[in-house]
């Protein structure tokens, strides 16, 4: 019987780490249809610690992606959200502290002068927890303006 345990974990945790280099490797979106999706994902990843600033950084990438794919289909009324989304190139993980609550300082990088991304950060935050099931606080530690200067910049 103890064997038979031990069989199981150690054959659920390699299937954890056979996703965790599928996510590292081709991204959540790939690692979330191989296992035939969220569902599945969800329950494979559950007890498992994979919280890293690289894998966080992975689902930060993932969520900001699919609201970008959203954002195409919004209307005039929201405007501002649409720059503030379009204009954001990446964002960075700075600082990983995972304490009771995980808290996750971060860097944007943005081709605008909006310094206000608190609503993109918020809905990231509230993607992850609905999506991942992982209750992360994120925090804008800095935002950096990458826009190039020169011929063909509007001033």
């Amino acid at each position: 019987m103890k064997e038979l345990i031990r069989h199981i974990l150690k054959e659920e945790t390699s299937t954890q780490k056979k996703l965790v280099s599928i996510i590292n490797k081709l991204g959540f979106d790939k690692a979330i249809r191989a296992v035939g999706g969220w569902d599945n994902f969800q329950k494979i990843m559950k007890d498992y610690d994979y919280l890293t600033n690289n894998m966080v950084e992975k689902m930060i990438k993932f969520q900001l992606d699919n609201i970008k794919e959203d954002s195409e289909e919004w209307g005039l009324g929201e405007m501002d959200e649409l720059d503030e989304v379009q204009s954001v190139d990446r964002i960075e993980v700075n600082n990983l502290v995972n304490v009771d609550k995980p808290k996750v300082y971060l860097t944007f990088y943005v081709e605008s002068n909006t310094k206000d991304y608190d609503n993109l950060r918020a809905e990231i935050q509230y993607r992850i927890k609905e999506d991942f099931g992982i209750d992360l606080l994120l925090f804008i530690d800095e935002v950096i303006n990458i826009a190039n200067f020169g011929p063909g910049i509007d001033w």
